[in-house]
C-alpha cells in the first residue's frame, strides 16, 4: 500500500529547520496558510516556512482554517485564500479546515454548504482541494455524500482508526517529536500519490506535462471516456496485481489523464478514483447525439440549501443563482421553483 509520512505546521511550531525535518524521515508538510476572511489573517510563519521547504524540495500542501456562518463568507475566505497562494506551487492538496466549535450551531446543511462553497471556488480557480475534519465533525456535522468528491484528510488520534468511510489521509497523532521543530507536532500518513496527480493534472500552480494524444499508443482508451472498472490502483506504476484494490460493487468514472508507457495508464476521476489498466475495464459508456436537453426545475423543500440542490444535479450554486436571477444564494424559500437547465 502507498504511504507518506508528514507533519502539519503552523506558526505554533516557530522556526522550523527544514534540513533536519527532512533528514528525520519526514516526507511532506501541509502548512498552515492562514483563516479566517481578512488579509490579514495569513499565518505570520506561512511565507517562511513555504521558502524553507522549497529550499530542501520538501514537497508541501497548505490548509485554510475557517470560521465562515454562509455561502457568502466561505467564498470570502475562498478568494483571501487565493491571494495568498499566488504565485506558489503545492504538491499537495489545498484543505479546507472545518472544525471550530464556534459554528456547530449551523447544523450539518448549511456546514456542508460552507464546504462545497469553498471547496468549488479553489477547483474554479486551478487547485486541488480537500477537507480537513475530526472523526466526530465526519460523521455528525458534514453530509459525507456530498463532500466525497473532495480528498479527505481525517483527525483521528488513535492507533488504528476506526472511521468507516475513505479517507486519503489521517491525522493520527498532535503530540509527536521531530528533529527540527521545537515542541509537539501533529503527524499524518498519506495513502495516495498526491504529487504524481497534481502534477500530471496541471494543479495547485503546476503546468501540466507536454499534452499526449488524447489515445497513446497501446492504450484503447481516451481522455473523457466514462469507464466501468472492476479493480484499480493506488499509482500508475504499481505492478504487484495483488495490490490492487477489488472493490465489492464494480465502479464507474471518467479517464482524466493518461500516462503513455504506464502499467496502470489511466487516471479516474482526477486521483479519486485511482489508476487502471485496459485489463480493470469491463465497459466503456457510449455518450451519443441527441436534441436538445429538455428544461428541468426543482421545487424547493423544506430544509432544502442552494448548494445542496446544485449537488443533485451536479452543478454549482453560483449557476443555479444565476440562471434564476438569486441575488442571495443562502435566501431560498420552501415552494420556490428552481430552473436546473
Amino acid at each position: 500500500m502507498f504511504q507518506k509520512k508528514g507533519i502539519d505546521i503552523s506558526k505554533w511550531q516557530g522556526d522550523v529547520d527544514f534540513s533536519k525535518v527532512k533528514a528525520d524521515g519526514v516526507e511532506f508538510a501541509i502548512l498552515r496558510a492562514g483563516y479566517g476572511k481578512l488579509a490579514d489573517q495569513k499565518d505570520p510563519k506561512f511565507e517562511q516556512n513555504y521558502a524553507s521547504a522549497k529550499a530542501v524540495g520538501m514537497p508541501i500542501g497548505a490548509y485554510h482554517y475557517t470560521y465562515a456562518i454562509s455561502m457568502i463568507e466561505a467564498e470570502q475566505e475562498a478568494n483571501v485564500l487565493l491571494n495568498w497562494l499566488k504565485g506558489k506551487q503545492f504538491e499537495y492538496p489545498i484543505y479546507f479546515d472545518i472544525e471550530d466549535t464556534s459554528i456547530v450551531y449551523l447544523g450539518k446543511d448549511v456546514l456542508t454548504d460552507i464546504v462545497c462553497t469553498f471547496c468549488e471556488k479553489l477547483e474554479q480557480a486551478g487547485y486541488f482541494v480537500g477537507v480537513y475534519a475530526n472523526k466526530n465533525w465526519l460523521m455528525n456535522h458534514l453530509d459525507y455524500n456530498r463532500i466525497k468528491k473532495y480528498t479527505i484528510w481525517l483527525a483521528h488520534y488513535t492507533t488504528a482508526t476506526d472511521y468507516p468511510n475513505p479517507h486519503d489521509m489521517w491525522q493520527f497523532s498532535s503530540t509527536q517529536k521531530v528533529d527540527g521543530i521545537s515542541g509537539k507536532v501533529d503527524m499524518n500518513y498519506c495513502y495516495k500519490d498526491f504529487p504524481a496527480i497534481i502534477k500530471a493534472g496541471g494543479y495547485n500552480g503546476f503546468s501540466a506535462g507536454t499534452s499526449a494524444p488524447s489515445q497513446p499508443a497501446g492504450t484503447q482508451y481516451s481522455v473523457g471516456d466514462v469507464v466501468t472498472i472492476s479493480s484499480y490502483y493506488a499509482s500508475s506504476t504499481e505492478t504487484d496485481s495483488n495490490k490492487a484494490v477489488i472493490p465489492s460493487d464494480w465502479k464507474t468514472g471518467t479517464i482524466t489523464r493518461i500516462v503513455e508507457g504506464a502499467r496502470n495508464p489511466y487516471l479516474l476521476n482526477n486521483g479519486n478514483l485511482g489508476w487502471c489498466n485496459d485489463g480493470d475495464i469491463r465497459g466503456r459508456e457510449d455518450i451519443t447525439g441527441s436534441s436538445a436537453p429538455q428544461s428541468v426545475t426543482y421545487t424547493v423543500q423544506s430544509g432544502d440549501t442552494l448548494s445542496g440542490i446544485a449537488a443533485k444535479y451536479g452543478t454549482s450554486y453560483q449557476h443555479l443563482a444565476s440562471i434564476n436571477g438569486i441575488s442571495n444564494p443562502d435566501k431560498i424559500y420552501v415552494g420556490q421553483k428552481i430552473k436546473i437547465k
